[in-house]
C-alpha cells in the first residue's frame, strides 16, 4: 500500500513540478506568484483571487464579442449618391382568371370520352379549383357526377395540378397577336408562368430566374422558350437612372374576361393579400420604389446568422428550390394547412420534396379551409376575446425593395385598342435614398477585440498561446522522459 501511495505521490510531484515551471515561464501576468516560493500562503491566495477574477472577466468580454460577431456584425447603412444608381423596376405578376385552354380541353375530354353534361360540369369544376386560394375555396362546385368522372379519370388530389397545367397553355408561346408579352416599347423583357398561391399566372420583371417557373418547381425541367423569340436582346430585368424620366413597361396578351394583378419586389414572389382586385380593362400603376442592396463580399464574409437574411440561392425551405421572404411565408402557411386540416391545397410544389405531404381533396379545400382563412392568410385567427398565433419567422432577402402604390388608373378601351388585357408600371420619380448592408465587425475586427481583451486583463498574446501549446506537447513529451530544461 506504502508502495503505491508513494508512486502516486511521485506522480502528483512530477505534474505540479511542471505546472509550476509553466507557471514561472508562461508570459501570463500573476501566474508566476503562484507557485514562487518566497511568497506567503495570503500572498499567494490575494493573487488567485486577482487572477481568478481577470479570466472570469476575460472570459465574459469575449463572449460578448462572439455573441457580437455571430449576431450584430452587419447593419444597414444609407447612400444618398443617387446619380450613379443603376435601379431595377419593380415586378408584375398576372393571374388570368379563365386558365384552362379550350383546345385543350377538348381533346383531353375526346381522349378519356368525356361528353355532355360530364364534360360541362368537369370544365366548371376544373376552372373553379384553377382559380381557388385560400379566399374562395367555398366557391369550388361540388356536381354529383364529379366524383364519378375523377374516379374514372383516375384523377387523385396529387393530380390536380399537373392536370391544370396540361390543360393551362403557356401563353408566352402563342402567336404574336395573342402572346403574353412584356415590353417597354423598344425591348421586350422576359415574361415566365410561375405557379403561385393563386394558381399558374405570368411574372415580368423579376431577378428569381427559371426556377421560379411552373415547370421547374413542378417537375424539375426548365421551360423551352419560345423559338420565335431572340432570346439574346430580350432583357431578363428592366433597369432606369436617376436621368431618365417615366420608365416603365406593360405586361399584355391576355385575351381573357378579366385579370388580376399583383405589384411586388423584382426579389420576391407575389403576395397573395396584396393584389388590386378583379379587371376587365388593362389598368396602369404609378410607383415608388426604394432598394436594399449589399456590399460586393457580404455574401462570401458573413453568414446567415450573422446578417440575418438570405440570398436568392440559400434557400432552407423544403417546397421551394429557391428562398425569398414571401416563398418562406408560403411554406409556413401550407405548413399550417397541414397542421389543421392534415393535407396541404393543390397549388403547392409537392411531388419532387423529400417527404411529400397530402394533398387535399376539393372536400377538404371546401369544408375545412373556409373556417380557417384568417389563420391561414394573417396567421392570427380571432376566437371570441382571445386568438389563435401561429409564429412564422422567414430571415429578409438580402437584396430587396420596397414598393409604394402612388396612382393607379384604369385604362379603358385598352382591350378593344390591343386586343388584350394588361396591366402597366410606371416609374416617374427615382430614389434618392438607397439602404445598403455593410460589414462592421469583420473577422479581422473579432481578432483584434479577442486579443485585445486578452492582453488588457491578463496580458496574454498570440505567442502566449504557441508558448502554452508548446508546454504542453513537445516540452510535455520531453519531459516524461526525464529530459528537464
Amino acid at each position: 500500500m506504502s508502495t503505491k501511495l508513494s508512486s502516486v505521490w511521485k506522480w502528483l510531484s512530477l505534474i505540479y513540478n511542471f505546472i509550476a515551471l509553466y507557471f514561472n515561464n508562461c508570459c501570463i501576468h500573476g501566474f508566476r506568484y503562484l507557485v514562487k516560493g518566497m511568497l506567503m500562503l495570503l500572498e499567494r491566495f490575494l493573487w488567485l483571487i486577482l487572477l481568478s477574477i481577470s479570466i472570469y472577466f476575460c472570459v465574459v468580454s469575449c463572449l460578448s464579442s462572439v455573441n457580437r460577431f455571430q449576431t450584430k456584425s452587419t447593419h444597414i447603412g444609407i447612400e444618398r449618391n443617387s446619380y450613379k444608381w443603376n435601379v431595377s423596376l419593380p415586378s408584375i405578376t398576372v393571374c388570368p382568371m379563365q386558365r384552362l385552354n379550350d383546345s385543350r380541353f377538348a381533346a383531353y375530354c375526346l381522349e378519356h370520352n368525356v361528353f355532355g353534361k360530364d364534360r360541362t360540369e368537369l370544365r366548371d369544376f376544373l376552372e373553379q379549383l384553377a382559380n381557388s386560394t385560400y379566399t374562395n375555396f367555398e366557391n369550388i362546385p361540388e356536381y354529383e357526377s364529379i366524383d364519378h368522372t375523377l374516379k374514372n379519370l383516375n384523377i387523385e388530389p396529387e393530380n390536380y395540378m399537373e392536370l391544370i397545367y396540361n390543360l393551362t397553355w403557356d401563353a408566352t408561346h402563342s402567336e404574336e397577336s395573342g402572346r403574353v408579352r412584356c415590353t417597354d416599347g423598344s425591348y421586350e423583357i422576359r415574361v415566365t408562368q410561375v405557379l403561385t398561391e393563386f394558381g399558374l399566372c405570368y411574372v415580368c420583371n423579376t431577378f428569381l430566374g427559371l426556377e421560379y417557373s411552373a415547370s421547374y418547381v413542378l417537375f424539375g425541367e426548365y421551360p423551352q422558350l419560345n423559338g420565335v423569340l431572340n432570346e439574346s436582346t430580350m432583357l431578363p430585368i428592366k433597369h432606369g437612372a436617376f436621368f431618365e424620366k417615366d420608365t416603365g413597361f406593360t405586361l399584355i396578351g391576355f385575351t381573357n374576361k378579366a385579370i388580376d394583378t399583383y405589384l411586388h419586389s423584382p426579389h420576391d414572389v407575389m403576395r397573395l393579400d396584396s393584389n388590386f382586385g378583379y379587371t376587365e380593362e388593362g389598368s396602369a400603376y404609378e410607383l415608388e420604389i426604394e432598394h436594399i442592396t449589399t456590399e460586393p463580399n457580404l455574401e462570401k464574409t458573413t453568414s446567415v446568422s450573422q446578417r440575418k437574411c438570405r440570398f436568392f440561392h440559400e434557400s432552407n425551405l423544403e417546397h421551394y428550390p429557391f428562398y425569398t421572404k414571401n416563398s418562406c411565408s408560403q411554406e409556413c402557411r401550407l405548413n399550417l394547412a397541414y397542421k389543421v386540416c392534415k393535407c396541404i391545397p393543390h397549388f403547392y410544389p409537392n411531388s419532387r420534396v423529400k417527404n411529400p405531404k397530402p394533398v387535399c381533396s376539393y372536400k377538404i379545400l371546401k369544408s375545412c379551409f373556409p373556417k380557417h382563412a384568417g389563420l391561414f392568410l394573417k396567421f392570427y385567427e380571432a376566437n371570441g376575446h382571445h386568438g389563435k398565433i401561429d409564429e412564422c419567422i422567414c430571415e429578409q432577402n438580402c437584396r430587396d425593395s420596397v414598393i409604394r402604390l402612388t396612382k393607379a388608373s384604369v385604362m379603358r378601351g385598352s382591350q378593344m385598342l390591343l386586343r388584350s388585357l394588361g396591366s402597366s408600371a410606371l416609374v416617374k420619380f427615382w430614389p434618392k435614398n438607397q439602404f445598403k448592408r455593410q460589414v462592421i465587425f469583420s473577422f479581422t475586427d473579432f481578432l483584434v477585440s479577442l486579443g485585445g481583451t486578452a492582453g488588457l486583463y491578463l496580458g496574454f498574446s498570440v505567442l502566449g498561446l504557441i508558448e502554452l501549446f508548446y508546454f504542453f506537447s513537445m516540452r510535455l513529451f520531453w519531459h516524461i522522459f526525464g529530459y528537464q530544461i
